[in-house]
């Protein structure tokens, strides 16, 4: 078994999981900017006829001006953040890692020399990575290695952290710097 492809393929299914957490975020925010977007006005639409002529007209008029204001941030942010790009991106990186996984899978048992083109393209795929995920919490990592871990090897489950030789089936938190379990007795 070639362990530096069982490495990439650790690598590839761990920047998988990171990535899966950044787009459910990417979502997470523009659903809510989104969602303002379109409720925000309809709501003023609706409370302003409501409202003519009585004590809260005024108010709501500031409300609206306010919350039009805001809404802008929110859309002019969102446009310097890039988070339309920023999600493609990562959906095109995910997909590279989830094929660069399962070629490793496949791969395992070959020999260093046959590899040359796989390791060209990790190359590139690894900066492309870096450029991405920049810095990730060292919880969001460690869990990110248990899931590796657990996927590493379709069909087995004693599949251990080579540092604490835990299992990641059975997780308590603890002591290891690499997967944040409790490292097993020996």
């Amino acid at each position: 078994m070639n362990e530096r492809i069982l490495q990439i393929r650790t690598d590839a299914l761990v920047a998988e999981y990171i990535y899966a957490i950044k787009l459910r975020n990417l979502g997470y925010m523009s659903i809510a900017i989104t969602c303002l977007t379109i409720l925000v006005p309809i709501m003023f639409l609706a409370a302003i006829p409501i409202t003519k002529g009585t004590e809260y007209e005024s108010p709501l008029n500031t409300a609206s001006i306010v919350l039009s204001a805001v809404l802008l941030c929110l859309s002019v942010l969102s446009l310097i953040l890039k988070l339309d790009q920023k999600r493609e991106s990562f959906l095109i990186a995910r997909r590279s890692n989830i094929y660069v996984s399962s070629e490793a899978l496949k791969l395992i048992d070959k020999a260093d020399a046959e590899l040359s083109w796989f390791y060209n393209y990790l190359a590139e795929m690894d900066s492309r990575d870096q450029e991405n995920i920049g810095e990730v919490s060292e919880k969001i990592k460690q869990k990110a290695y248990r899931h590796s871990l657990k996927k590493l090897m379709p069909g087995r489950s004693d599949t251990v952290c080579s540092i604490c030789h835990a299992s990641p089936f059975k997780f308590i938190a603890g002591s290891c710097q690499v997967c944040g379990n409790t490292p097993k007795e020996n």
